[in-house]
Parts: structure tokens; C-alpha cells; sequence
């Protein structure tokens, strides 16, 4: 099968405000045979992970990596009539020239090693290695000369950055945040975690402690283990499954504890340092990032006594822990950023108190 003739799989258009999405799996191996509907892999879009189907029977020939984002209406990978047949932007024997309007692999590889979104080339015949270079020189010199704010650089954000930037505008207009917070004893949580830990003879911390609480505190709460729908109805969640977010390098991932209201402290402590080694390492896949119901977070340990933090999409709510205010023993506050269509002000002050009892033990 020629170039001409490979069957290319898109990013079909789920959501009318999507401009692009995000690549979270592959099933189907590069060179791997799969019949016509098979699915080959998956996407997350601004509202679900969506299973692509191969549009033709014959061999899966990748694209997009992994993590990759994708803009609407691009191309994920082919179908080929055979596991080595040459595709359409696959980069030539010789040099780095391509057919009219399209983008080498060089030039592909280059975007991605600089954050170029592909957008950037609309309507051009073709795109080479040197073309992306010069765009990212120009981006990077992009200061307005006449900018009363002086000289400037424009840098690229990271894959996992811009993922985060698009989720965090999606929160702001979707949700109606209210703001809470509770000032609770951090000292007595951190002496039971020690006693757990003694017994366990595993490393349990406030965090394990508050994550167990507040998956615990759903199931008296289940509104906030919800979230509500684009008919406004509101979707009540079963299982409890807590995302805890996790800074590297300044990139924010949110893991996932799957039906975390079931499971021991001290199993969730074990669980959380096997998400936090797979963060470290990048080495977290798609099941660990999907499917969170309610989220956690914590600013204890770098001086900060109170935040404001932001509600994931499609949740009711997010669990901030801060640092002790200074003089005041190990007093800290536990704060919850909710969505207002979904509780008042007293059912989350209710929700803050079962989470402070259940993580102190009471």
C-alpha cells in the first residue's frame, strides 16, 4: 500500500469547546494486525476517555506518543494493507523534504522536543525541521518592540503543563466554587499515623491519614463524591476513588486510589508511595490518572498556611491541608473548595468535621 492510500486514524470532534486531546493508551501494538472497529486506542478529551476504533482492517502504525496532545481532526496513526508500508509523513530516506502539506518526522519530533503546538503551521505546503527551529526562534525573540513592559521571551509550556492549564480553565467555568476551611489539630493525626506506622511497620503520614478520612467521609457525604451533569442532574458516585496531587518539577499530576473508602490506612499509605515512586520516575499510565472522584492535596512542609485550591472537573469537591500557622502549636487549617450547586455552606462544614474526626480517629 502506498503513502497515498494509508488509512489515516483521527481525533474525532466528542465536545463543541475541545480544540484538542490528549492520547492516554494505546491497545493495539505499532505493526499489529486489527480488524475494521477494533479499538486501537484511547484519548481523554475535556469530558471522558473516548475509544478510537481503526477506521479499516490491516496494521496499526503509530503516531502519537503516549501523553502526546493532539488537536481536533489530527492524526493518531495509520492503517496500512502491511506492517512496513511507508506512510504519508514518514521521514524520507534522504534529507528532510516532504510532500506538499505535510509535516516531516523531524519536524515532528522537534515540536514536540520544543512544545510547538502543531496549529502554529496551519496553511503552510509543508513543514521541515529548519521551519520549526525558526518558529521557535521567533517565539522565543518574541518580545513587542514598542511593549511598555520592556524586553520579554515567550517559553513553551510542557505537554503535562498545557494539559493542566486547559483543565484549570475548564474548573474555573464550569463550577460554581465555594470556599471553606477548618482549623484542626495536625499533632494528633501525626501521632496516630506514628502509632499505625509502628504497627504496620510501614511509613504512614498526616496525608495517608486525610486521604482515608475524606474517602471515609463520602460515603456520609456522597453528594460530594458527585458531580453535576450538563442536564443538571446530579451523578453520585458508588466507589470513592481519590485523586492526590503530586508536584514534579513543577508539572502537576493527580493520581488516582481506587475505591479508597474500602481500604486501611496503611494500605493507602503503601499505595500512595507506589503512585509517588511511578510520579517520580514518569512512569504513571492512563488507569492511574482516570477515574477520580474527589480530590486531595497538601502544602504541608512548605510554609504555607493557607491556599486556595481548584476543583478538578466533573468533582464536587478538592481537600486542601496546609502548613501550622506559626504560634500556634501544630494547629492547621483543612480547607474544601466545593461546588456550590451541589452542597450549601453547612453541609460542607459537616463534611470538614467527619474528616477531622475520622482522620484523628475519634
Amino acid at each position: 500500500m502506498s503513502a497515498a492510500t494509508a488509512e489515516p486514524i483521527l481525533v474525532p470532534r466528542e465536545h463543541v469547546n475541545d480544540d484538542s486531546v490528549f492520547v492516554t493508551e494505546w491497545i493495539a501494538a505499532d505493526g499489529a494486525r486489527v480488524e475494521a472497529g477494533a479499538v486501537v486506542c484511547t484519548i481523554e478529551t475535556s469530558k471522558a476517555i473516548v475509544e478510537i476504533e481503526a477506521p479499516i482492517a490491516g496494521f496499526v502504525r503509530r503516531r502519537a506518543q503516549l501523553g502526546d496532545e493532539v488537536p481536533i481532526g489530527g492524526v493518531l496513526g495509520y492503517v496500512t494493507a502491511t506492517a512496513d508500508a511507508v506512510l504519508p509523513d514518514a521521514e524520507p530516506a534522504r534529507g528532510d523534504s516532504v510532500e506538499p502539506g505535510l509535516i516531516s518526522a523531524k519536524a515532528r519530533r522537534k515540536m514536540e522536543d520544543l512544545g510547538l503546538d502543531p496549529t502554529l503551521f496551519a496553511g503552510r505546503a509543508n513543514v521541515r525541521e529548519k521551519d520549526v527551529i525558526e518558529m521557535a526562534s521567533r517565539r522565543a525573540a518574541g518580545s513587542v518592540p514598542d511593549d511598555p513592559r520592556g524586553p520579554s521571551r515567550v517559553e513553551a509550556l510542557s505537554p503535562v503543563q498545557r494539559r493542566t492549564a486547559r483543565v484549570m480553565e475548564q474548573s474555573i467555568a464550569s463550577i460554581p466554587a465555594s470556599y471553606l476551611e477548618r482549623t484542626i489539630d495536625l499533632g494528633t493525626i501525626r501521632a496516630r499515623a506514628k502509632t499505625i506506622a509502628e504497627t504496620s511497620k510501614g511509613v504512614v503520614t498526616e496525608l495517608d491519614l486525610v486521604v482515608c478520612a475524606v474517602a471515609r467521609a463520602c460515603l456520609r457525604h456522597p453528594h460530594f463524591n458527585a458531580h453535576v451533569t450538563e442536564r443538571y442532574e446530579l451523578q453520585v458516585f458508588e466507589q470513592v476513588n481519590v485523586g492526590v496531587a503530586m508536584d514534579l518539577e513543577g508539572e502537576l499530576y493527580v493520581p488516582v486510589l481506587k475505591n479508597a473508602a474500602t481500604k486501611e490506612p496503611a494500605a493507602i499509605a503503601k499505595e500512595l508511595r507506589s503512585l509517588l515512586y511511578l510520579t517520580q520516575r514518569r512512569r504513571l499510565e492512563a488507569t492511574h490518572l482516570s477515574g477520580g472522584t474527589i480530590t486531595v492535596t497538601s502544602m504541608v512542609g512548605r510554609g504555607v498556611q493557607r491556599f486556595l485550591p481548584i476543583p478538578y472537573p466533573q468533582q464536587a469537591a478538592i481537600i486542601g491541608l496546609a502548613d501550622p500557622e506559626r504560634g500556634t502549636g501544630e494547629r492547621t487549617a483543612l480547607s474544601i473548595v466545593f461546588d456550590h450547586r451541589v452542597a450549601n455552606g453547612s453541609a460542607a462544614a459537616s463534611f470538614l468535621a467527619t474528616v477531622e474526626e475520622l482522620a484523628i480517629g475519634a
